[in-house]
């Protein structure tokens, strides 16, 4: 670990530099406990040096330009103000600085959101209840070049990007979706979401048999052979 120097560039909340082999880190969070809590974990940690903190988004993207950290971790608290907008939000900030990495804390899992972070370029994402030993293996992990995402997560991504990669080999660059009858959105809404054919039957008022001639028709428009690959369009 670099030494802390004290007299030269440090800030007024108590951080400092150390030298450039060391992996400068800046918090976004609206909470103090977050914010001490976290600065505790990387107090000790070898080669990560904790070099700020910003209250709001403007004050996070002076800090950027000032401090120049190689990771953002972002306190999303999940309560519908300020931090919370994640990760629309932190698209400026991926834009304007695309060689900084960004890890999201969240309370607690959220498939969509955690795939909508994923798909704008946030490297990781890690719940807040998290072991101090698991936050550095992150960071490690994260400032190796690496991305920290649940399987699952990763997994949709995936078989997404593969899709319209197929799409985008047969040459159908321009894909729309086929058009599709009232009926057969209903039956796509609910079959995407993980209902069986005799329960949409049942909330449809027609046959299990009927659901099935459906779901064939739509396949077909599709070009799917999974009723699983019908998540993608929800």
């Amino acid at each position: 670990m670099g030494t802390l120097y004290t007299d030269n560039g440090a800030d007024l909340d108590g951080y400092g530099y150390r030298d450039q082999g060391v992996l400068k880190v800046l918090l976004y969070s609206s909470h103090p406990l977050v914010i001490k809590g976290i600065k505790g974990m990387l107090a000790d940690a070898p080669g990560i040096d904790l070099v700020g903190h910003a209250a709001n988004w403007i004050e996070a993207m002076l800090r950027i330009h000032e401090l120049d950290p190689s990771l953002l971790i972002v306190n999303d608290d999940g309560t519908g103000n300020g931090s919370s907008n994640i990760p629309e939000a932190m698209s400026p900030v991926i834009s304007e600085f695309p060689g900084l990495n960004c890890l999201v804390i969240m309370s607690t899992h959220d498939h969509e959101k955690e795939l909508a972070a994923l798909k704008l370029g946030i490297k990781g994402v890690l719940i807040e209840n998290s072991e101090s030993d698991t936050l550095l293996q992150c960071i490690e992990c994260i400032s190796s070049g690496g991305l920290w995402f649940r399987r699952a997560v990763l997994e949709k991504f995936v078989s997404e990007q593969l899709f319209f990669s197929r799409l985008k080999e047969n040459g159908r660059q321009g894909f729309a979706l086929p058009v599709f009858t009232r009926r057969e959105l209903e039956i796509i809404q609910m079959a995407g979401k993980g209902v069986k054919n005799r329960e949409i039957g049942r909330n449809l008022f027609i046959s299990e048999k009927t659901v099935k001639h459906h779901l064939s028709k739509i396949f077909k428009k599709l070009q799917i052979r999974k009723r699983t690959d019908l998540r993608m369009y929800l």
